[in-house]
């Protein structure tokens, strides 16, 4: 790499040498690592090097033309304990983000790449939630096809309105309820499934606004403690390696302690609205 230029990829630097006017830099990730959470990244990087309370490294690598905005790097340590404290230990050994130049992409670009979300321009803490929760979910757990989305989509999408719960008050019911009422009588809100929702659309809108609905739904349905401990065994149970969603829902019927076969046949297999008893469990009734 000629001089001025820098690579940055996956989890943690390793020797970088020197000769005849160009470097070579050098990567590892000691974590299994899916194809699509992979990275290479050459620019003339600003990188900043830090570290977490608990002593992970954290690597925010800023490339040329991006904006470098101090409040959202220094959120990236309470971004990190709060999705500890959901959902379980953080499963890598680094963490950071990659800005790109906005113009090296095409739109808006926000990326889980693994130990190090790739991000256009900035990076804000709403993206910085989403991309950093699917080292959880779709990294250290990934799918085991592609109908499996909601493993990754679904998780990272609430995980966004779980902070911006804690951080700024937001009424999850409320805007859940909202939600459901806006849509009750839109057909095409509900007719694309959560779960394999078709090989040409596998990331689907549905995965991330009614995918994060029903997750609520289901919080709703086994209350607070039984919901996020069911997010914590996932991950300890399946880290580095795969999962279908059909697997989640066999789970989450055992760390509930009841069956919840009607709830995800109405949320996730099904291309109409739930019935009601689905639709507003606990506190979301009326």
């Amino acid at each position: 790499m000629p001089t001025g230029w820098t690579v940055v990829g996956n989890g943690l630097p390793g020797p970088t040498t020197a000769n005849a006017g160009h470097t070579t830099f050098r990567w590892h990730e000691d974590h299994p690592i899916v194809s699509y959470a992979t990275t290479m990244a050459i620019d003339k990087f600003t990188v900043y090097t830090s570290k977490l309370a608990d002593g992970t490294p954290v690597i925010t690598a800023y490339g040329q033309n991006t904006s470098i905005l101090p409040d959202s790097e220094a959120l990236l340590p309470k971004i990190m304990g709060f999705l500890t404290e959901a959902f379980g230990p953080y499963p890598f050994d680094s963490t950071g983000a990659i800005v790109v130049e906005p113009e090296a992409t095409e739109g808006s670009l926000a990326l889980e790449t693994q130990t190090r979300p790739t991000y256009d321009g900035a990076f804000f803490d709403a993206s910085a939630v989403h991309e950093l929760a699917h080292q959880w979910f779709g990294d250290a757990v990934s799918f085991s096809d592609w109908r499996d989305g909601c493993l990754a989509e679904c998780f990272a999408q609430y995980a966004g309105q779980l902070w911006d719960e804690a951080e700024n008050g937001a009424d999850l019911d409320e805007s859940y309820r909202t939600i459901v009422e806006q849509n009750a009588g839109d057909a095409a809100y509900w007719q694309v499934p959560i779960y394999d929702p078709g090989k040409d659309r596998p990331l689907d809108y549905a995965l991330y606004d009614r995918g994060s609905l029903m997750l609520h739904a289901l919080c709703r349905t086994m209350g607070d403690d039984k919901f996020f401990g069911l997010l914590k065994h996932w991950i300890a149970a399946h880290r580095d390696g795969n999962a279908s969603w059909p697997d989640f829902e066999h789970f989450a019927s055992a760390q509930a302690g009841q069956d919840l076969s009607g709830f995800f046949t109405a949320w996730a297999h099904s291309s109409v609205i739930p019935p009601v008893q689905y639709l507003h469990p606990g506190s979301l009734a009326r």
